[in-house]
């Protein structure tokens, strides 16, 4: 008995040992294919870890551009406004020489000077001191000048710098156009400086006054003054 009991006993262990045995290689069996699919997932996963740092990458290199090419066209866009604004610069200044060489006709507010011979004269033989003489002219042209005028008129004809202006009796010729008194002297400018300036105490006023030249000075809006070209034809 004891010995079938033994036999018995050995054999369940005999049988254990065997199922263990077959279930271990099994096991070996499967492992391959557990390792070859877990390499296949990392190969996969580092492919696309891959392919996301290089997008990251081209997205950073793109980014790069983007800010370059908004930094040029900023520049390019700053460049055309001060181009711009130096072309405008250039116009505004053109039109202002154009204007004091005559070229353009100019208009604005300013003053405006009469000078008038004396009424009277007690001595016909001292006639030639109570009349307008181009000297008187000229006083008060580089009155007006000095003050700031940006352009002048002797009765409506453009005065410039190369005018050149003479006494023939009691007529004025200005750039060999003659015109008789009263000489009506416009100049577009700056009213209240020219204004003040012709009347300073012992200034340009008091001195043709002085010489028996009758003065009248008053502000004046909307001065026209034609061109060169026009006054000339």
């Amino acid at each position: 008995m004891k010995q079938k009991g033994r036999a018995w006993l050995l054999s369940i262990v005999l049988l254990g040992s065997g199922f263990l045995i077959a279930y271990s290689y099994q096991q070996t069996e499967k492992d391959p294919q557990m390792v070859k699919l877990n390499e296949s997932q990392w190969e996969k996963e580092y492919y696309y870890q891959q392919q996301l740092l290089n997008m990251e990458e081209r997205n950073k290199q793109l980014r790069q551009e983007l800010k370059e090419k908004r930094e040029a066209i900023q520049s390019y866009e700053t460049n055309l406004a001060t181009s711009e604004q130096t072309l405008s610069d250039f116009v505004t200044r053109k039109s202002r020489l154009q204007q004091l060489a005559g070229e353009l006709p100019v208009e604005g507010h300013g003053v405006e000077i009469v000078l008038r011979d004396a009424d009277y004269i007690p001595d016909e033989e001292q006639v030639n001191q109570y009349i307008v003489h181009e000297s008187h002219i000229h006083a008060v042209l580089n009155e007006l000048l000095s003050s700031g005028a940006k352009a002048v008129a002797i009765n409506g004809q453009r005065y410039f710098s190369d005018s050149y202006i003479a006494c023939t009796g009691p007529v004025i010729t200005v750039d060999g156009i003659q015109h008789p008194a009263p000489f009506v002297i416009t100049a577009i400018g700056d009213q209240e400086v020219m204004y003040s300036s012709l009347n300073l105490s012992m200034g340009v006023v008091d001195q043709l006054t002085a010489e028996n030249i009758e003065v009248d000075v008053s502000k004046k809006e909307g001065i026209e003054m034609r061109a060169r070209l026009s006054t000339e034809g």
